[in-house]
């Protein structure tokens, strides 16, 4: 049997089904890759459980079962079930442009160093957004970098951009996911996993953890606008309230995370300093002038309070070494 191209790996738990039926009908009328592709769509506990018949409803879908709760634990089990080289990474809310794939297999290709990559993630709202979410989609994976394609790596110099990939629609290569990334998470799983999804509205940051453990084993990481996916956003994750939580928590774990993997952009605080350095941020962000100043007053104090903890817990992990 002749190896695929490439992989789609589609975690869900409890989708909204119909939602989760336009992502799939969109991956079945993309333009295949040269190889063509496998679409792998992992059940992570749903109740009900997802049938075979829903989800392979038009077009061939292996569907798997991965009982215990997390991305982490579900990307795998659709990694492990796949063999293509390549894989994509697609959330049962993102709707993948027609030539998605095939752009993800042609920017992989022109780049063999790259082990992530990831495009534009437009937003399309449920309901009328608040005139002060634009300053914050990016807390709703909601991206968009420009024209022009780029790529990064550790040994490039400076900090890391603030473009690197997040984990809808993120292109990987298996190459570098296994053994590195796998051998990762057995070495640092608890410390990985403090950092992980928690349910909404409190976010996590595994997809950056994977993004930057495979830059420290000396891959490089991209970005291009060729890749282009549809965010679909209901009306609940455009609330002040559930973005008064989100990002705050979203700021903490990636402060920790930077660190873990030794990309620090800033230095830890100690606990003792918060907090003066909490009120000092009221009145620099004004944030009670309006709900704009007043996340931002809250990003500030989650990655504030990501520092603090790196000063209590100054824990890396080991350093990487990947021979590809």
């Amino acid at each position: 049997m002749t190896t695929p191209a490439l992989a789609v790996v589609l975690p869900t738990r409890n989708p909204d089904r119909a939602r989760l039926a336009e992502v799939l009908a969109a991956l079945r009328v993309q333009v295949p890759p040269a190889g063509g592709f496998e679409l792998c769509v992992v059940d992570n506990g749903s109740s009900p459980p997802l049938t075979a018949l829903e989800v392979a409803a038009g077009g061939t879908v292996q569907l798997l079962t991965e009982p215990r709760a997390g991305l982490i634990d579900a990307r795998l089990r659709g990694v492990s079930a796949t063999t293509a080289p390549l894989l994509v990474f697609m959330d049962d809310d993102t709707v993948p442009a027609r030539d998605y794939l095939v752009q993800a297999a042609a920017f992989m290709d022109a780049h063999p160093r790259m082990a992530t990559a990831g495009g534009r993630i437009h937003p399309r709202f449920l309901a009328p957004p608040p005139d002060w979410l634009p300053d914050f989609t990016w807390a709703l994976a909601v991206r968009d970098h420009g024209p022009v394609p780029l790529e990064w790596s550790a040994q490039s110099g400076g900090p890391l951009p603030v473009w690197t990939p997040i984990g809808a629609g993120l292109v990987a290569r298996r190459a570098a996911l296994v053994p590195g990334y796998v051998r990762h998470l057995e070495r640092n799983r608890a410390a990985v996993e403090r950092r992980s999804w928690r349910g909404p509205p409190l976010g996590g940051v595994e997809d950056k953890d994977l993004v930057l453990q495979t830059l420290r084993a000396g891959w490089t990481t991209g970005y291009t606008p060729s890749l282009s996916l549809t965010h679909v956003l209901p009306a609940s994750r455009l609330q002040f309230a559930y973005l008064d939580t989100l990002v705050p928590s979203l700021q903490s774990l990636w402060a920790q995370t930077l660190h873990a993997h030794g990309f620090d952009l800033h230095r830890p605080v100690s606990p003792a300093t918060l907090p003066f350095r909490r009120a000092k941020a009221w009145f620099v962000f004004r944030s009670w002038r309006s709900p704009a100043h007043r996340l931002r007053w809250r990003s500030t104090c989650g990655y504030l309070e990501g520092l603090a903890a790196v000063f209590r817990a100054p824990d890396r992990y080991a350093s990487e070494s990947d021979p590809h």
